[in-house]
């Protein structure tokens, strides 16, 4: 599919260099609800870029309680802990409405990013509604209203 026809902003909106550099190893996927995308604090194997449905990031909180702590659309990509040179986020990320879009293996979002600083910078600056800048730290857009249903280590 030519880059100006996807839907996903984060590829559509790459540098035509940086979009070729993922092109070889993106693969088309259709997810249904539930389906999961990253299981909290195990290796992150896969990155997605939806073109249409939302993925829910969620954190468990002490004593088991769960919070929606972002999501992810057509605007954004899943995995955003790997391009901050992690490999495990402490949260989930789940299919919350039917979805489609694009999927990349990590090693390829890697190698690519070691090839090209531009492309770090570009993914960088996705509006995907969480990251994790290290493992059990994150920002939230919803954040719990005692300290005590805060996840463990703030």
């Amino acid at each position: 599919m030519p880059q100006s026809l996807l839907r996903n902003h984060v590829l559509k909106t790459l540098s035509s260099e940086d979009f070729a550099l993922l092109r070889p190893s993106l693969h088309h996927v259709e997810l249904g609800i539930k389906d999961q995308l990253e299981v909290a604090y195990h290796p992150i194997e896969r990155v997605y870029f939806p073109e249409m449905g939302i993925a829910s990031v969620v954190a468990t909180m002490t004593g088991g309680r769960q919070s929606e702590v972002g999501i992810v659309g057509h605007d954004g990509m899943t995995g955003v802990a790997v391009i901050l040179g992690q490999d495990k986020s402490p949260n989930e990320t789940y299919i919350q409405v039917a979805a489609n879009g694009w999927i990349l293996p990590v090693e390829a979002l890697r190698s690519a990013i070691a090839e090209s600083q531009s492309l770090r910078e570009s993914l960088l600056r996705c509006p995907t509604r969480s990251s994790s800048s290290r493992p059990g730290r994150h920002w939230s857009t919803a954040t719990p209203k005692s300290r005590s249903a805060w996840p463990a280590g703030y």
